[in-house]
């Protein structure tokens, strides 16, 4: 798959910002759980269709609940975000978010990183990939590498969603946040 223009802006702008973070369209996962996701987000689309959210199913899902967000953008003026749905696993390492807007719960920087994120996964119309340092509530020594898609509605009034899928890696190793010594110190 070829770089667009919305890519290459955001993989600059990210430079630019000096914000550690690259956009990868290819999708190259390196995180086996991410490529199965992409694979059933693939086998989902009917005809090269956006998938709909009610055909992602809780156990469809199953076997990425955990490490999963559902994103929906109620409002395009201004533009904001509504985490509806969020796994434990990143619950437990990002905070507790499910119901609120990302701008009642992130800094405002870390949230200008994550409606970028939001912003061109739904202008794409189509998978991504993300890698990059997890400045959300500080916890710069993790690394993220994670799926983003988007997902239709039958009704189209409804807000746009967005599925995200996070692998959080710790040297090498993937962050498990329940007991694990750093888990303590946030």
């Amino acid at each position: 798959m070829s770089h667009s223009t919305r890519t290459l802006a955001f993989n600059n702008w990210a430079a630019e910002a000096g914000w550690p973070a690259v956009c990868d369209p290819d999708l190259s996962f390196e995180d086996g759980l991410l490529a199965s996701l992409h694979m059933l987000w693939r086998k989902q689309a009917e005809n090269g269709a956006t998938p709909r959210r009610s055909q992602m199913t809780p156990r469809v899902l199953k076997p990425f609940l955990k490490n999963i967000a559902i994103f929906e953008r109620p409002s395009n003026t201004p533009v904001r975000y509504r985490v509806r749905v969020i796994g434990t696993h990143l619950a437990e390492a990002l905070g507790e978010m499910q119901g609120k807007y990302l701008d009642e719960v992130l800094p405002a920087p870390v949230v200008l990183q994550w409606h970028a994120r939001l912003d061109l996964t739904l202008a794409e119309g189509r998978p991504m990939r993300f890698v990059s340092r997890v400045d959300a509530r500080q916890l710069y020594f993790l690394r993220s590498e994670t799926f983003w898609a988007p997902l239709a509605s039958e009704d189209e009034k409804a807000p746009p969603q967005i599925l995200m899928a996070a692998n959080l890696s710790f040297n090498g190793e993937k962050f498990a946040a329940r007991g694990h010594a750093v888990a303590k110190m946030i």
